[in-house]
């Protein structure tokens, strides 16, 4: 029982940690607030806004993972979508080829999670023991991610298949022959139970909420743990930080390995949400669109990055509608806002909202106290 309560505190301690904004009841309570409101969101919502922002939920993990490995480790990732497509096919191939024989995809989902960080495992053991950093990194993994893209655009060519998966070329993955099974909804099997979300339902949207507010928290408490600390000094700097006995080397690959789980599992999620992936997703504009939400929000924070992605993905569905000069909109506003905060805006209005305070709590006069007989 002691083992349990200690474990419960470093959990809370790790929640309301230095190295994440946001701590105490009030930032709590508007964390549940906002929970609560995406949760009843479909109350007012239609079906198709629904389904978006199901994969805005989706894409949220993107974002997370981006924002450990720049944010707090201090590498730019330029080709996070590599891993995010990467989980999606392999999720896919394996569902393709397993859904008759086990009735679910549960094995389908762990692959889908495990083979980009195996791909990670190797690649930044390759980058980070050469002793690449800062803009090589970023270039580096904006070809691989590129290379993938032009790799499986060309596979059109029915020879191109795993087993009943076809990788499809520019058509997508699809079954290699029209009696193989086609890409199935994400289907969790138990014993004799099996639990399917079809990506356009509504156990689905509420499905991605679970998981993304799960890997927020875990992250909150991985990263206020001594761990983050050295994540930080890291980013900070990492020649100064090896001098202590510290192998940034590998402290850069496990974290690297770790934003590649959730970039993956974010593409087992966008697989499974359209029953559908394409090579487009290694694409320039999915490795640059969570650049641009975390780095617009506040690259140095979780909470900062996560926001980010929801609100600039729904701003720009919103400015989308109106027609095709709402892009040019968008991109003006993305603009000016890393012109007027190049920490990011959420986190550089909390900053200035916090030296206000202390300008505040300065500033009044201390109390007179009785004079000693």
């Amino acid at each position: 029982m002691s083992a349990t309560i200690r474990f419960l505190r470093s959990a809370v301690a790790g929640l309301n940690g230095p190295q994440t904004l946001g701590r105490g009841p009030g930032f709590w309570g508007g964390f549940v607030i906002v929970v609560a409101a995406i949760a009843l969101s479909p109350l007012v919502l239609g079906r198709f806004q629904i389904i978006n922002f199901s994969n805005f939920l989706v894409s949220g993990l993107l974002a997370l993972s981006l924002g450990l490995i720049w944010g707090y480790c201090g590498v730019l990732s330029l080709g996070q979508a590599a891993f995010l497509g990467i989980g999606g096919y392999a999720y896919g191939i394996t569902a393709i080829n397993f859904i008759t024989d086990h009735g679910n995809t549960t094995l389908a989902f762990f692959v889908g999670v495990l083979v980009p960080v195996v791909f990670a495992a190797v690649i930044g053991g390759v980058m980070f023991y050469a002793r690449l950093k800062g803009v090589y990194v970023a270039i580096l993994m904006l070809v691989i991610s590129r290379l993938c893209e032009l790799f499986l655009l060309q596979t059109a060519d029915p020879r191109y298949h795993l087993g009943a998966a076809a990788l499809g070329g520019s058509n997508g993955l699809r079954p290699a022959s029209p009696s193989d099974p086609s890409m199935p909804n994400l289907i969790f099997g138990l014993g004799g139970f099996n639990w399917e979300f079809d990506g356009r339902s509504l156990a689905f949207f509420y499905l991605a909420l679970a998981i993304l507010v799960v890997v927020y928290l875990a992250l909150r408490i991985l990263l206020n743990s001594s761990f983050g600390f050295v994540l930080v000094a890291v980013r900070e700097d990492a020649d100064r930080t090896e001098t202590f006995g510290y192998d940034t080397r590998l402290i850069q690959l496990v974290v690297f390995c770790i934003a590649a789980a959730i970039a993956g599992l974010s593409g087992v999620l966008y697989t499974a949400w359209g029953t559908f992936i394409h090579p487009n997703s290694f694409g320039i504009a999915n490795n640059i669109l969570p650049i641009i939400w975390v780095g617009v929000a506040g690259r140095k924070d979780l909470t900062a990055g996560l926001a980010g992605a929801l609100v600039l993905q729904w701003i720009s569905l919103t400015l989308a509608a109106k027609g095709e000069y709402a892009l040019i909109a968008m991109g003006v506003i993305l603009v000016t806002a890393m012109m007027i905060a190049p920490e990011g805006l959420l986190t550089g209005l909390i900053g200035r909202f916090r030296e206000w305070r202390q300008g505040q709590s300065r500033s009044k006069p201390a109390l007179d106290c009785p004079a000693s007989p």
